[in-house]
């Protein structure tokens, strides 16, 4: 019995408690926004008494504020620390999300979505913060874990945040995921220790050389493209489903649940396996199971079948994204660990923006 606790308890006991702390932050900052996250679209549309369109349309501005701002805050990151961009960014999103139940007109929420698309620090940060302190090996496995609770706060996260908006209302919603995010920049503040290495003084700053790694720009790119599939999976699956098999939102919804459990379920030990091969070798699998998971949307017609696929399609998810992060974080130069880590995170912003 002991031998046993001993060989469960090993991959958690690998790990620095600073890491925990950052683990426990993570969790805390995923959950607070997934309060809201699901049902903004909802609430702008009924704010604005705007069209779908012009509604969806805020996230694009999003995603461009993001893009526009990655370069510099994820730089400035790597020049003055991790740990008080990551504070100023909870700050910044707790203050948008007070400001949200006020506005009532559509100029107004483009201003609060592009400082939206600025905020998310903690995340870059949080990457960044992963490399600083594990070694090459860790790294992998410590993204997958990440990963878990990401999606285990995806699973629970808008059923509370559902509750809190059917018994008392969006505003409460709100006001309850900044506060939370003010209550983390706080603890942050107390107990997240500064990672960032030690720069000799002449140590090269030039922003230029992200975009001259030819290396990295290839994956980022291939990394793109990946992503822009999976997300398409997400976007268009219920209108897909409701407009051809007659299957409703709180069906389809099911369908996102399965996808993040098996994510808490089953990373860890995917990453495990995934990392006795060659990263690109795992990359290529991943991207050809994407293929194969959105290639047989077509002739699926139950919604048995449309389960399976999402569950193919989060097999591929389960490898090739911490592969992705581990490999990134492996190439960055530790004086510019936090630019290359937001590189990686702006993916995701030109995928939903352009999706």
């Amino acid at each position: 019995m002991g031998s046993g606790l001993s060989r469960l308890l090993a991959p958690w006991q690998a790990y620095p408690t600073r890491f925990w702390l950052l683990f426990a932050g993570v969790f805390f900052s995923v959950s607070s926004s997934s309060f809201i996250w699901p049902f903004t679209t909802i609430f702008i549309a009924e704010q604005t008494q705007s069209s779908l369109a012009l509604t969806t349309l805020m996230f694009s501005v999003e995603a461009c504020a993001s893009l526009l701002s990655v370069g510099r805050t994820s730089k400035m990151m790597d020049l003055y620390g991790r740990k008080v961009m990551m504070i100023t960014g909870l700050v910044l999103q707790a203050g948008n999300l007070l400001l949200m139940t006020q506005p009532t007109s559509i100029s107004s929420w483009l201003v609060l979505m592009a400082a939206m698309g600025v905020s998310p620090l903690f995340s870059i940060g949080g990457n960044a913060m992963v490399a600083d302190l594990l070694p090459n090996h860790q790294r992998a496995q410590a993204y997958a874990l990440l990963r878990m609770v990401i999606n285990l706060v995806v699973v629970t996260g808008p059923l509370l945040g559902g509750w809190i908006i059917a018994e008392h209302s969006f505003q409460t919603a709100f006001w309850t995921a900044a506060s939370l995010l003010l209550f983390l920049a706080g603890l942050a503040h107390c107990f997240l220790q500064e990672t960032r290495p030690k720069l000799e003084k002449d140590t090269p700053q030039s922003n230029q050389s992200v975009w001259k790694n030819r290396h990295f720009i290839t994956i980022l790119l291939f990394y793109t493209f990946s992503v822009m599939g999976f997300i398409e999976m997400f976007i268009l699956m219920p209108i897909y489903l409701k407009q051809n098999f007659q299957i409703l939102e709180n069906q389809s919804s099911l369908l996102f649940s399965v996808n993040a459990l098996i994510v808490v379920l089953f990373q860890y030990s995917a990453t495990r396996w995934a990392s006795r091969f060659s990263p690109f070798l795992m990359m290529a699998v991943g991207a050809l199971i994407y293929a194969l998971a959105l290639g047989s949307i077509p002739f699926l017609e139950t919604f048995v079948c449309f389960v399976g696929a999402m569950m193919v399609l989060t097999l591929g998810e389960m490898v090739i994204n911490p592969t992705v992060t581990s490999y990134v974080s492996n190439l960055a130069p530790d004086h510019m660990r936090a630019r290359y880590m937001g590189m990686l995170e702006m993916v995701y912003r030109v995928a939903m923006g352009t999706s």
